[in-house]
C-alpha cells in the first residue's frame, strides 16, 4: 500500500483522513509526540487488519483501489505566464475582482 492509500483508508475506516505527508512523517518520526500517539493506535489497526486480511479480497483492498483523483497539472502557456508575471509585479496583492478581471481578459479559469 501507498502512504496515500494508508491515509485514505485511514478516513475510510475512522473518519479521519490523513494526507501522505502525515504518514510519511509518522514513519520516519517527525511528528510531535502528542500527534504520533494520536496516530499509532489507528495504524496499528489499520495495519492488523491489513495483515490478517493479506491474499483475501477486503475492505482494505477496496479503499486502495479507490485512490483519490489527482488534479490535472496546471500548465500556462508562456505568453499568459508573462502576462500574469508582469501584473504581479504591478500588483502583487490583487483583489478578487481584479482576479477575475485578468482571468477574463486571459481566457483562464478564475482557480
Amino acid at each position: 500500500f501507498t502512504q496515500a492509500d494508508v491515509g485514505l483508508a485511514l478516513g475510510t475506516l475512522y473518519g479521519n483522513v490523513f494526507s501522505q505527508t502525515t504518514i510519511c512523517r509518522f514513519e520516519a518520526l517527525q511528528l510531535s509526540f502528542k500527534n504520533m500517539c494520536k496516530l499509532k493506535p489507528l495504524i496499528q489497526k489499520w495495519l492488523e487488519e491489513a495483515d490478517s486480511t493479506t491474499g483475501s479480497s477486503t475492505s482494505v483492498d477496496k479503499m486502495a483501489a479507490q485512490s483519490r483523483k489527482r488534479k490535472k497539472r496546471t500548465s500556462i502557456e508562456v505568453t499568459v505566464k508573462g502576462a500574469l508575471e508582469s501584473h504581479f509585479v504591478k500588483c502583487p496583492k490583487p483583489s478578487a475582482a481584479e482576479i477575475t478581471q485578468l482571468a477574463d481578459q486571459l481566457q483562464l479559469e478564475k482557480e
